[in-house]
């Protein structure tokens, strides 16, 4: 991979690592409470943190929570998360 394609963004995306966590979803508060006994019961471990900024930046009117899990557990917490609120999860980290 040479500095142009790294500049460019043409560079392979990195493997998962078993000691990086990553963003799951960013939902509104109430649901985050779904989401992580969903999560639990299907023993992938979660983190929940809310989300006080959102609403002073004007991304959102009602408080919300961002759902943090390992890197490996990603697809598996997004399927759940999609089967609890019936639609693919927000992020704020843009992906």
């Amino acid at each position: 991979m040479g500095i142009f394609n790294w500049i460019f963004g043409k560079h392979e995306p990195r493997p998962p690592d078993p000691e990086r966590s990553t963003e799951a979803a960013w939902v509104p508060l109430w649901q985050s409470q779904l989401i992580e006994a969903e999560l639990r019961a299907d023993e992938i471990h979660c983190v929940v943190v809310e989300d006080h900024s959102s609403h002073w930046t004007g991304r959102s009117g009602i408080p919300h929570a961002r759902i943090f899990v390992m890197e490996p557990n990603l697809a598996a917490a997004e399927r759940v998360i999609e089967e609890v609120i019936g639609y693919p999860p927000a992020r704020l980290d843009g992906r």
